[in-house]
């Protein structure tokens, strides 16, 4: 009888002490989703942060911002944290959340990557649901009578993605700023970021290279323009 004791000790000694106590690795959690949307899709920000809002002709104002990207409206939480749309809008320039700036350019909010203190790369995301298109079985998707594979796609910036309830579309455009305009992604608009390198930048098209498509190889770019 002692010796199966200390068999059994033993074995208790030699496990993990996790194991050995019983404890269990935790499963991921499944991520919050709000109108079917994970919430990393749904908001600009990971969650709601103190910012500001810079308005045309007037003061700014503070308080916890984010912005959603269904239908690119600047959200806050009032004192009882409840959730609220900002009205007037149209008079919104910029916001500032934590340190991330957005420029509001035609009903969009850009968020902001800086080269210089003037210009950088401006990226907009946006985010709509198919309420018309069911999900099958098997990953699937229906369409009226037609049934079609919708598979999730990355390329080029641009996302395609199916939640549980609905697809919905996850894209990305990234275009130009300079002070607090945004401007299509051009060299017509990249000689106006650098009026001063017009001939590299010139020279740099007319050897056969592309317009970046990424917002990486965009940063590049203006950054050895700004060089």
């Amino acid at each position: 009888m002692k010796t199966i004791l200390r068999i059994a000790l033993a074995l208790v000694i030699l496990l993990p002490t996790g194991l050995a106590a019983g404890a269990q690795v935790p499963l991921p959690q499944e991520e919050k989703t709000i109108q079917g949307i994970p919430v990393s899709d749904y908001y600009l920000m990971p969650e709601f942060t103190d910012g500001m809002i810079f308005f045309e002709g007037q003061g700014p104002a503070q308080g916890k911002l984010n912005i959603c990207t269904l239908d690119h409206t600047l959200r806050f939480l009032d004192r009882d944290g409840k959730e609220l749309a900002a009205k007037d809008e149209d008079a919104i320039v910029k916001v500032r959340i934590d340190t991330v700036f957005f420029l509001r350019s035609q009903g969009y909010y850009y968020r902001l990557f800086p080269v210089n203190p003037e210009a950088g790369a401006a990226l907009l995301k946006e985010v709509s649901i198919r309420r018309e298109v069911k999900q099958g079985a098997y990953g699937t998707s229906s369409e009226t009578s037609s049934v079609k594979e919708y598979d999730i796609i990355y390329a080029d910036g641009v996302a395609y993605g199916i939640d549980r309830q609905y697809p919905y579309k996850v894209s990305e455009t990234v275009a130009l700023y300079k002070g607090n305009k945004v401007m299509a992604l051009s060299k017509k608009n990249f000689r106006k970021l650098f009026p001063e390198k017009k001939a590299e930048i010139d020279a740099y098209f007319q050897a056969g290279h592309p317009l970046p498509e990424s917002l990486e190889e965009t940063l590049a770019l203006l950054r050895q323009f700004e060089e």
